[in-house]
């Protein structure tokens, strides 16, 4: 299994899908806090999810399940205006936000 990064644009509706997606986001796999190597869990930025994928062709096909299933529990169309997933490498991160 290797670690993906997502992030998002949503285009904006009525009602809002972003808190809808984020709550949906833990059903495939992607959450919104990364943990460092020393134990915290940091918060990602507010369209930003990481998680765990045999590959990069599962990482996006969870990303568009996430849309499917916040479009159904709206009941509206959500249109993810750009989005990138990436695997995740060597990097650094920093958040306000902060948990054991």
């Amino acid at each position: 299994m290797a670690t993906f990064i997502a992030t998002y644009d949503l285009k904006q509706t009525n009602p809002d899908p972003h808190w809808e997606f984020l709550s949906q986001s833990a059903n495939f796999n992607w959450l919104p806090w990364i943990k460092s190597s020393s134990g915290p869990w940091y918060r990602l930025p507010n369209t930003t999810l990481v998680g765990e994928f045999a590959n990069l062709a599962a990482a996006v096909q969870a990303l568009e399940n996430t849309r499917t299933a916040t479009q159904a529990a709206i009941g509206t169309a959500v249109i993810m205006e750009k989005w990138i997933v990436a695997e995740r490498g060597a990097s650094q991160f920093s958040s306000d936000q902060t948990q054991a």
